[in-house]
């Protein structure tokens, strides 16, 4: 099967993947301007779906930190790691959200009851860390410098090859999206899916910094880093969000 063997500074964090028939993919983002940028500077999502057996799958993932490094190779592999979650499909995606709130709310409810000093102690930890980034982001932008501002951006590679430097603004995200989607049963070829693209909030601008190829045996390296100077979106790829 077609799977994601996911590293973070060398460090293996899973290989993943959703069988011969279904879809895997994963999400490494980087927000700015939003309580959430205040409390990591990145986020990874792993998670995929199993055609198969009708089910939901994710992995977990480590907090990002600005100069961590993450390395995605796509393999062939006979067996994967088990999954952090398993959700069942349902027939509808009404049934689907209900399904993952019901599975969320009951880990919530068993760590709480399990752990409950536990839990308060990791919350009190949690706003100890939001506290203390606003302040440090605060301190940080009084002190700067004019022109001195350095932007958050995810510098990607593709098998050691540079493909971008892809920045945020002040207000905004910026992400890489890698999916495969595979079913050999029906005479489908595997589609492999590689964006690297973002959000302006201040103008509702989508900006898109292109869509390389991919295929089995390739290394993808994306680094959460902070730069002055950002690659141009590809031309033609900005445009206007639609407003709901």
């Amino acid at each position: 099967m077609i799977a994601f063997r996911v590293s973070v500074n060398g460090t293996k964090v899973c290989t993943a993947g959703a069988g011969p028939e279904g879809v895997l993919g994963i999400v490494v983002s980087q927000d700015a301007g939003s309580p959430r940028a205040l409390l990591e500077d990145g986020h990874m999502l792993i998670s995929g779906l199993d055609s198969n057996r009708r089910e939901y799958r994710a992995w977990r993932s480590p907090t990002l930190r600005i100069g961590d490094e993450i390395g995605i190779d796509i393999v062939e592999a006979d067996a994967v790691d088990p999954p952090w979650r398993r959700v069942p499909c349902a027939a509808s995606y009404r049934d689907t959200l209900l399904l993952h709130a019901r599975a969320a709310l009951g880990a919530f409810a068993g760590s709480v009851l399990r752990d409950p000093g536990g839990q308060l102690a990791m919350v009190a930890q949690s706003a100890r860390c939001l506290l203390s980034r606003a302040t440090t982001a605060t301190m940080r932008r009084a002190l700067r410098r004019p022109g001195a501002r350095a932007e958050r951006a995810l510098a990607v590679a593709l098998n050691s090859r540079r493909v971008c430097v892809a920045g945020v603004p002040r207000r905004g995200h910026v992400m890489t999206l890698i999916t495969w989607s595979g079913g050999h049963r029906n005479g489908r070829p595997d589609l492999f899916w590689f964006s690297v693209y973002g959000r302006d909030a201040r103008t509702d601008e989508r900006l898109d910094w292109g869509r390389p190829a991919l295929a089995v045996g390739d290394h993808v390296s994306i680094r959460m880093a902070r730069s002055r100077e950002h690659d141009a979106p590809a031309r033609g790829a900005r445009y206007q969000a639609r407003r709901r």
